[in-house]
C-alpha cells in the first residue's frame, strides 16, 4: 500500500469518519478491519515503507497461518475441498489412493494452498481415471518443477534452495503489482530483507554467541555489531550458562 493511502486509512481509522471524493459531509464508519500480508511488516516499517502506526492500530489480533509444507496434515482434507468444488463447477469426481496423498504431504509447497488447488483440478481436468495414483501426481509435481538448479546449489531435506525461494518470492511480489512496477530501491530493499533473516539466524543457532555468529557469517565481530543495530535485529541469548 503506498503511503499516502496508509496515511488516509490512519486517518480513518484514528478520526471513524471519512470524507468521500467531493463531498462535504464526514460519514461515520462503523467497520471491522481482517488484514492478510506475506511480508515482515516490522522491517518494512524499518525501511520506511510502512507506517508504525499503522501497524498498531492493525496489529490488534494477530494469527500466523503456517506455510503449507508446515501443515501437511491439511492436505488431505483441502484435497478433499478442492474436489468438491471442481464437481460442483462441472468437473468429473475423482478419488485420490493414499500413496497419491502421501507424495503431496512430502513435497515443499511453493506456491502453498494456491499451487495445491491448481494442482488438483488440473488433474481432475486432464485425467479422466476416476482413480489419481501416486504415478500420476508425482509426474505433474516434475513438471512444476523449475529448472535443476545451478552447480553448487543443492536441495536439503526436500526444502527449495535459496535461490529458488528468491525467485518465487519475486515472482509473487512483482505479481502483487498487477501492471505496476514496485517502487524504487528494489535491489537495496532485497539485500536488507535477505540480510535481516540470515543474521538473525546465525544469532539464533549460536545462542546470541556474536563472536561465533561473526565466524559462521564471515564477518569482522564489529561488522556485525553494526549490522544488528542498524537492522534493528533482536539478539538471541540463551539462559543456559556457557561450558
Amino acid at each position: 500500500m503506498p503511503m499516502d493511502a496508509q496515511t488516509r486509512l490512519l486517518r480513518v481509522l484514528q478520526q471513524g469518519e471519512y470524507t468521500t471524493v467531493g463531498g462535504r459531509t464526514p460519514i461515520r464508519t462503523d467497520v471491522r478491519i481482517v488484514a492478510a500480508t506475506n511480508k515482515d511488516l516490522k522491517q518494512s516499517i524499518h525501511q520506511g515503507l510502512f507506517r508504525e502506526d499503522l501497524y498498531y492500530r492493525l496489529n490488534v489480533v494477530p494469527l500466523r497461518l503456517p506455510p503449507l509444507r508446515e501443515r501437511s496434515e491439511d492436505i488431505g482434507d483441502l484435497v478433499r475441498h478442492f474436489v468438491n468444488e471442481g464437481e460442483v463447477e462441472g468437473l468429473g469426481g475423482k478419488r485420490f489412493e493414499q500413496a497419491a496423498l502421501d507424495a503431496m504431504k512430502a513435497f515443499p509447497w511453493p506456491g502453498n494452498v494456491r499451487e495445491l488447488e491448481n494442482l488438483v483440478r488440473r488433474l481432475m481436468a486432464l485425467y479422466p481415471q476416476e482413480m489419481i495414483t501416486r504415478e500420476i501426481v508425482d509426474q505433474e509435481l516434475q513438471a512444476d518443477q523449475p529448472d535443476a538448479p545451478a552447480e553448487g546449489a543443492q536441495v536439503r531435506g526436500g526444502m527449495p534452495t535459496i535461490a529458488q525461494a528468491v525467485e518465487e518470492n519475486m515472482r509473487s511480489y512483482f505479481a502483487s503489482f498487477g501492471e505496476s512496477l514496485p517502487p524504487p530501491g528494489l535491489y537495496e530493499r532485497v539485500l536488507n530483507e535477505v540480510e535481516y533473516p540470515l543474521i538473525l539466524a546465525a544469532l539464533t543457532a549460536t545462542r546470541g554467541n556474536q563472536i561465533r555468529a561473526a565466524d559462521l557469517l564471515g564477518l569482522n565481530r564489529n561488522t556485525l555489531r553494526k549490522k544488528i543495530r542498524e537492522l534493528g535485529v533482536s539478539v538471541y541469548r540463551s539462559s543456559r550458562s556457557s561450558s
